[in-house]
């Protein structure tokens, strides 16, 4: 959750924004670029194509700005572009499998250089693949609620949908998750005994 001082910044830094200020937009993207990559990075599971499609993100980021249009919140409208481009992505043909250390890879990306003990990148590393066992629509919003900490309202916004819609995809998402976890904790005790 975010801070009242840091929330009032970024609401000074939006009016700025929306009147043209670039130092405002090089403070959203220093406060928006490792979140933005991150959430594409576990999308396309690709180094080289998440810092592609970040950078094509701020670009068409900036161009709305120029063009004048209507933004409510930035963090929304930040998120709804990158799920854009990276569905466009996709659309285009570029699927990839994912390699087999990219569970390793996402959660030191998403480590944020900072020191995690083995245990704990074993635990991220377990949960990444069982949000990888849910469909797309599920990992999605679990992603953008709970590591992107985005509000349902925001989350709506993002992907296009009625916030008791997205409620209740919240609310499956969950307990799919909830259901993989106890079918792995079952299966992980069944062998050790």
């Amino acid at each position: 959750m975010k801070s009242l001082r840091s929330s009032l910044q970024e609401k000074i830094a939006f009016l700025k924004l929306k009147s043209g200020d670039t130092d405002a937009f090089a403070f959203f993207y220093d406060r928006y670029v490792k979140r933005i990559y991150r959430f594409v990075y576990i999308k396309v599971s690709s180094r080289e194509i998440a810092e592609d499609l970040t950078q094509d993100i701020f670009l068409k980021v900036w161009q709305h700005l120029i063009d004048k249009k209507d933004i409510k919140s930035f963090q929304a409208f930040i998120f709804r572009i990158a799920y854009n481009t990276v569905a466009d992505h996709y659309r285009r043909g570029n699927r990839q499998e994912l390699p087999l250390d990219y569970f390793e890879e996402t959660i030191e990306e998403t480590a944020d250089n900072q020191a995690v003990s083995i245990g704990k990148k074993m635990d991220s590393a377990l949960l990444l693949k069982q949000l990888y066992q849910l469909k797309s629509e599920y990992r999605e919003i679990l992603l953008l609620r709970y590591v992107e900490d985005l509000s349902i309202e925001e989350i709506a916004q993002v992907i296009q949908k009625d916030k008791n819609n997205v409620r209740v995809i919240l609310h499956r998402a969950t307990s799919k998750l909830k259901e993989i976890n106890s079918g792995q904790s079952r299966t992980i005790g069944g062998k050790a005994a």
